[in-house]
């Protein structure tokens, strides 16, 4: 894995998930549920960004030929992780803000 370029297009993956939580927010708010919607909304993003990212960089690593193993998915998961880690107050903030509009 090409860590920089994997990262951007990480990074790109999360934007397209976090312009998404206004349809997770009209979607929670129209079913009624009786859940934290916060916390509802917050593992909405987190499943949908994991599951893209994760497609993303196996089928890169399977493109590319790169070996599948432990240390290979740690690293792939490393990197979901930290990218997700650093846009854990832009994406709090955008559920508030979609919350509350």
């Amino acid at each position: 894995m090409d860590g920089i370029e994997d990262k951007k297009e990480i990074e790109t993956l999360l934007n397209i998930v976090i312009n998404q939580i206004p349809s997770y927010t009209n979607m929670v708010n129209s079913e009624h549920w009786d859940v934290d919607l916060d916390d509802c909304i917050f593992g909405m993003v987190y499943h949908s960004f994991v599951a893209k990212a994760t497609d993303y960089l196996n089928n890169k690593r399977t493109d590319t030929e790169q070996e599948n193993n432990a240390e290979s998915t740690f690293k792939m998961m490393s990197l979901i992780s930290e990218v997700f880690n650093e846009r854990l107050p832009d994406i709090k903030q955008e559920i508030v803000s979609s919350l509350n509009s």
